[in-house]
């Protein structure tokens, strides 16, 4: 096609778009009346293809300097994000995350199993192997423990303002930290991720097994009903988006394993940063809640209402448009 005939075939897109662009670039004093018209997008990349086009047929300076112009212009409208910072990340918490977590939902399972397995085995060997808590656990920590859901010490009996927030710090630091390290073993090709996995199973098991051994169970599992569900989930999506970046080491498919590991990587901090969010969810009620002097029973209702939110959550919200 020859220069005339091809502005002639053209040139009613470009006059659109640039009608477009004028009325948006009019409209930026007022962002909230900015969005932008369901055609700009296509006329967008129609005259990006004008564009290329008429570089390679070289139809001409004027007229590539033209569409180059005007594909700048209408450029800063279609990737300009007109929505605010708050509204995207309640968009992400809301919707995209729950729904990237479902898609990941193998290696959530996974990650669930391979932790819960060593839970229990080791809740239930404590009862006849004592001993072997001190095979997985330092002496000084299991005496904290006991320190810290011994009745008599009045630990969960109701915290001062103070003592909350300084309780909350710790919980993000200590809880995060494990996020961080979930997610980072997966550059072991996911197998950083696994023996995490196992070994915080055996060390929470032989833990709470002891402590329900030796009698204080009724302090620890009110104390741990209420953010234990939100806790673990933000634990198995964090490890789930480090099996994400695994995956793509062990099995890149037609990929090479630095392509892969890009095209994973996005998703997997996605999954993380949403993890990270519910683990500090976690610890706000750890803080502010878990220790507080409610009635027993009291506490194991709201343990029952956050852990039926959290599986809402997960399974339910972003579906639809």
């Amino acid at each position: 096609m020859k220069r005339a005939p091809f502005i002639a075939q053209r040139e009613a897109s470009w006059k659109r778009l640039a009608e477009l662009v004028e009325e948006l670039d009019a409209l930026r004093a007022t962002p909230s009346r900015a969005s932008a018209p369901a055609e700009l997008l296509p006329l967008y990349r129609r005259v990006c293809q004008d564009l290329a086009l008429a570089r390679r047929r070289m139809y001409g300076g004027a007229l590539v300097e033209r569409l180059n112009t005007l594909v700048l212009a209408a450029r800063n409208h279609v990737y300009r994000d007109r929505s605010r910072p708050l509204a995207s990340a309640v968009r992400f918490i809301a919707r995209d995350f729950p729904r990237l977590v479902r898609a990941e939902a193998g290696f959530f399972w996974l990650s669930a199993i391979v932790y819960a397995i060593p839970l229990a085995a080791m809740i239930l060997i404590s009862s006849e192997r004592p001993d072997l808590l001190f095979a997985a656990v330092d002496p000084a920590m299991v005496q904290q423990y006991e320190e810290m859901y011994d009745p008599s010490a009045g630990h969960t009996g109701g915290r001062s303002a103070d003592d909350a927030i300084a309780m909350f710090g710790f919980y993000i630091s200590n809880n995060v930290g494990g996020d961080i390290k979930a997610f980072a073993g997966g550059a072991l090709w996911g197998v950083g991720t696994l023996l995490f996995l196992i070994f915080n199973g055996i060390v929470h098991g032989s833990v709470f097994g002891h402590i329900a051994q030796i009698g204080y169970g009724d302090e620890l599992w009110p104390f741990v009903c209420g953010h234990v569900v939100l806790e673990l989930a933000g634990l198995f999506v964090s490890s789930a988006a480090g099996l994400r970046l695994g995956a793509a080491l062990v099995a890149p498919g037609r990929r090479s394993r630095a392509r892969a590991l890009r095209e994973n990587g996005a998703q997997a901090l996605l999954l993380f940063l949403g993890a990270v969010a519910m683990t500090v969810g976690a610890a706000f009620i750890e803080g502010f809640w878990s220790a507080s002097a409610a009635p027993v029973n009291v506490k194991f209702a709201v343990g029952a209402c956050t852990s039926l939110a959290t599986a809402s959550y997960l399974l339910l919200a972003g579906r639809g448009e």
